[in-house]
């Protein structure tokens, strides 16, 4: 999906707008529709407004159209009814048709713009990075992935092949028995480990979480390289291996939302001290838009109630997403919403940079 967002980023202004769509897609609880989307009700209504400004004929009459029908299939045969949040940017005249589903809502934002509107994007891909959650016993492993806040089971290594009884094997010792029993766990959980590594490098993971029996735990621990070890975080939770995907992900989620949350207090920290100690940290708007057009940011660091306008915050994400620079979005860190709520964490310094 960071591919996608740098895609977006890289889309340069035309003469025909471009179309961003946020939605929220969970079905209403309650009032006299329940189960529709509020996010379906506010693309209508929007869609009807800036319809009415683009007069009644034209190039970017037509785009829009065409727009307002690919989007409306879209929901009627493509979006998944399990998606809590939708976005959507979409330019028919200039070949553009993208949409992410997403397992958190976003809020309602329909905008009609040179460029696509893109914080909302950013914000998830940094509130919702990609974890893995493996879940063991003594010869089982589950394992998912958190993707944009969707929880999905992912399998595991094949059970069968370090699956084994409670009886005693005739003619062993106890002590014997006992030897090889562990034998077997110390193999499962190099299997499992291998399997967890695989799994983050396919999906790019940045956290893991380990769950499920006690005795499991502590050998696939001892099997886990050092690289996945650094990723591991918090003590492992105690869930059963036979729970369910849905209490799954609902065990996990408060654990990742914690971790996300620390991360993001971390890195506002790290700014204030980094620009303290007249390092590699810029803060404010001017300092830190220059920085982002000399390809000097490691990481743009925002408030998100910063007080700076909409097409100044997305001017400030695509050059992020250009240059290759991370979006951390940060919520209730004092000394950051102090000076303008807007810095960033750097890779290097120019010759002469006051910060």
């Amino acid at each position: 999906m960071r591919d996608q967002l740098r895609q977006l980023a890289e889309f340069e202004p035309g003469d025909l707008s471009v179309l961003s769509i946020y939605l929220d897609m969970r079905p209403q609880a309650t009032g006299q529709n329940p189960g529709v989307r509020s996010g379906q009700i506010v693309l209508k209504d929007r869609l009807h407004e800036i319809e009415k400004t683009l007069g009644p004929r034209g190039a970017a009459l037509e785009s829009f159209r065409a727009d307002a029908s690919r989007i409306e299939r879209y929901l009627d045969e493509e979006a998944s009814l399990a998606s809590q949040g939708l976005a959507i940017f979409a330019c028919h005249g200039r070949a553009l048709f993208t949409a992410v589903q997403s397992g958190v809502a976003f809020e309602n934002q329909v905008t009609a713009d040179p460029v696509p509107d893109l914080f909302q994007l950013a914000r998830l891909l940094d509130e919702q990075e990609t974890a893995v959650v493996a879940v063991v016993d003594t010869n089982t492993a589950r394992l998912f992935v958190s993707r944009t806040g969707i929880f999905e089971e992912v399998g595991g290594p094949d059970d069968d092949t370090y699956h084994f009884g409670k009886r005693l094997i005739g003619g062993w010792s106890q002590a014997g028995y006992q030897r090889h029993i562990d034998k077997h766990r110390t193999d499962f959980a190099r299997e499992a480990a291998a399997a967890i590594e695989r799994l983050v490098g396919r999906e790019g993971a940045v956290r893991l979480i380990l769950a499920g029996d006690e005795v499991a735990i502590t050998p696939l621990r001892n099997a886990l390289s050092s690289a996945m070890t650094a990723l591991v975080y918090g003590n492992a939770r105690r869930i059963d291996i036979r729970t369910p995907q849905d209490d799954m992900a609902f065990e996990v989620a408060p654990l990742l939302a914690r971790a996300e949350a620390e991360d993001a207090c971390s890195i506002g920290d790290r700014l204030i001290q980094a620009v303290r100690a007249g390092g590699l940290g810029v803060i404010g708007l001017e300092a830190t838009r220059t920085a982002l057009a000399y390809g000097q940011v490691d990481t743009l660091v925002l408030d998100a109630e910063a007080s700076i306008d909409d097409d100044e915050r997305n001017a400030l994400v695509r050059l992020a997403a250009t240059t290759g620079a991370d979006v951390e979005v940060v919520e209730g860190h004092g000394p950051l919403g102090d000076l303008g709520g807007v810095g960033a964490l750097l890779r290097y310094r120019l010759d002469g940079s006051d910060g």
